[in-house]
């Protein structure tokens, strides 16, 4: 009897993957549907060797690594169960449910696994995975800033056709710009995440000690256009003079941004009074207020919801966190466990007449609260210690600065949901594994 033995090289899948993750936006700009099932096969595959590898070799040697199992096993628990007690509770066919489950999972949870991919690395492969890796992220900082220039000399409307068979365009981003730039989508295919994610290249450049490219970084960030990013860049800044032990420059800047923010808003205000009274049209007056109001109105629409038509401007009480309030109100023994799985991927329209009305998203405007009506206080405390309270005491103990990316996801988290964009998970996905992990007498896959 013959047999043959076949060998994968695993380290080679996970380039290619990496890869694919970065030109992703542009290969489904030509082909949708087949970059979305390459992607899908490609992380399937590398989940499946990873955890049949672990399953034979890896083993739990510090609490962290049990408590990010942990975290693992309560997402995927929670898929599982509703996906058995769904089609009793509301009455839907098991398969239907199955398959909402299943895409939702795609969607927004798969990427919380994306750290179990580096498991069967070598010790010998991490260095030249880390270079290879380095040398991708400084490509995305480049799109992005070419992106940005291209578009402000002409060439916006090629973006806006060329993105648009890629689904991340809509209406409301044709020729819009802010601060006198362009919306652009970058790699990430996101104006809103954009931003973020080169906050976290910057942090893996500051890692790899290459000034150049966190200059570079810098930059993209600031074409990114991204409010999120520039507010979250500020609290990252102070948090870094922290760990920098810079505490002169620490009080020096804190004091100095409560007196620009406190300046700001009084001026803001004085611009909105001034304009009950007569039209203002000074265009600086004008992009100031946008600015300011989009970060007022990110506060007021946690309690508040827009209703065509309303009194008010059209809003009325009943944001997400006041929707949140009520539900647990009337159904406080969920409040550990959360709602179970609620469906992003459905749009309101298509999910309105059918069973899982209950279960549509909250908001993708606030994360943090769509996560907490999925998975409950338990899932909340979960998540806030693995992306943020371990890696912070990290940060003052091992000093790496890769214990920055992790924090950085838990803040985006508080506006937008950052898990979505799988480029960005995968910066991340590599420092967890890193912080939870990894061993350091990890053998040869």
């Amino acid at each position: 009897m013959t047999i043959t033995n076949y060998y994968l090289n695993y380290y080679n899948l996970l380039k290619v993957f990496i890869f694919f993750l970065i030109v992703g936006n542009l290969a489904r700009s030509l082909a949708k549907t087949p970059s979305a099932a390459i992607e899908l096969i490609l992380l399937g595959s590398l989940l499946f060797f990873a955890i049949i590898y672990a399953a034979q070799n890896y083993k739990i040697k510090k609490g962290s690594a049990f408590i990010f199992l942990l975290f693992l096993l309560y997402l995927l628990l929670h898929t599982i169960s509703a996906s058995i007690i769904r089609p009793f509770s509301i009455g839907t066919p098991f398969f239907l449910t199955l398959q909402f489950n299943l895409l939702e999972f795609r969607l927004s949870t798969l990427s919380y696994f994306l750290p179990l991919i580096f498991i069967p690395l070598s010790k010998i492969n991490i260095e030249k995975f880390e270079q290879y890796f380095y040398i991708l992220l400084k490509f995305t900082i480049i799109y992005t800033i070419f992106e940005q220039v291209f578009s402000l000399i002409g060439f916006r409307s090629f973006f806006e056709s060329f993105y648009m068979n890629s689904g991340v365009v809509t209406a409301n981003q044709i020729g819009v710009k802010s601060i006198g730039m362009y919306r652009i989508w970058g790699l990430i295919g996101s104006p809103q995440l954009l931003g973020v994610f080169h906050i976290m290249t910057l942090f893996f450049m500051l890692y790899k000690k290459d000034n150049f490219w966190v200059l570079l970084s810098i930059i993209g960030i600031i074409v990114s256009t991204s409010k999120t990013a520039y507010l979250l860049l500020l609290f990252i800044g102070l948090l870094y003079l922290l760990y920098k032990k810079e505490y002169v420059w620490l009080i020096l800047i804190t004091f100095l941004l409560t007196i620009g923010i406190f300046l700001a808003f009084e001026y803001y205000f004085h611009l909105e009074e001034q304009s009950k009274f007569a039209v203002d049209t000074d265009s600086q007056n004008q992009a100031f207020r946008k600015f300011m109001g989009s970060i007022i109105g990110f506060f007021y629409l946690m309690t508040n919801t827009y209703v065509s038509g309303a009194p008010a401007g059209g809003f009325v009480p009943g944001g997400p966190i006041t929707t949140i309030i009520s539900y647990y109100i009337e159904n406080p023994l969920e409040i550990f466990l959360g709602k179970g799985i609620t469906y992003a991927f459905m749009q309101d329209n298509l999910i309105s007449d059918s069973p899982f009305l209950n279960y549509l998203y909250l908001t993708s405007e606030f994360y943090i609260a769509s996560y907490f009506d999925q998975y409950g206080i338990i899932g909340l405390l979960l998540l806030v210690f693995v992306f943020f309270i371990y890696p912070l005491t990290r940060l003052f103990i091992d000093r790496s600065l890769l214990n920055f990316i992790p924090i950085i996801i838990f803040i985006a988290m508080f506006h937008y949901p950052p898990q979505i964009a799988k480029l960005m998970m995968i910066i991340a996905s590599y420092a967890l594994w890193k912080i939870y992990l990894y061993n350091d007498e990890q053998k040869e896959a």
